[in-house]
């Protein structure tokens, strides 16, 4: 058996520990990731879930979220859905709407803004919709677009350009900074 003897400088010890785990943490933080919506000031998510899939069901039909990650903030009241896709069923199964994005923020007001390869369909009245940048604020019930929004109706109508504002409650779109477009007519009537 050997026997050490000596004295050990705690003070030393711990203060060397303190800095090893100060750089690793250092190290571990400043490492970028791609997928990492935090900035240094941000709050951290109080709850993160990978392979995310929610159905809400009621007696009107059913609503299926598929997200690749989720990430819910408590104090800025929001959630962050990456990768989303949404699709509503009537109570018969029937796909009344669908739609995705690569990011999704939700406030807690139910106000929503929507990044990169946005894609809506409305099955009812046969309207798509696809952009970059979508804004909803809820109360107002206003959706508005940033880039080239393109619409098509029924596939007869398709209607493309910038500065896209839909008052949703009135029935109202409009391209505030010009559109263009083709519309199809039945050259019977």
């Amino acid at each position: 058996m050997t026997e050490i003897t000596g004295a050990f400088d705690n003070k030393l010890m711990l203060r060397q520990s303190l800095i090893l785990v100060s750089l690793s943490l250092l190290l571990i933080v400043s490492c970028d990731s791609e997928s990492s919506t935090l900035r240094p000031l941000d709050e951290i998510p109080y709850y993160v879930a990978e392979n995310f899939e929610q159905i809400t069901v009621s007696s009107l039909g059913r609503v299926e979220i598929i997200a690749s990650k989720v990430e819910a903030f408590q104090e800025e009241d929001k959630t962050i859905f990456f990768e989303a896709e949404l699709t509503e069923y009537d109570s018969d199964g029937k796909i009344l709407m669908e739609g995705r994005a690569k990011k999704i923020e939700l406030d807690g007001n139910n106000d929503a803004v929507a990044h990169g390869d946005i894609y809506v369909r409305n099955s009812i009245d046969e309207t798509s919709l696809e952009a970059e940048k979508l804004t909803w604020e809820n109360r107002e019930r206003l959706l508005s677009g940033e880039g080239v929004v393109s619409i098509e109706f029924r596939n007869e109508v398709e209607i493309s350009g910038e500065g896209f504002v839909a008052d949703v409650a009135r029935k109202v779109y409009e391209f505030k900074l010009g559109a263009k477009g083709t519309f199809e007519t039945d050259n019977n009537q």
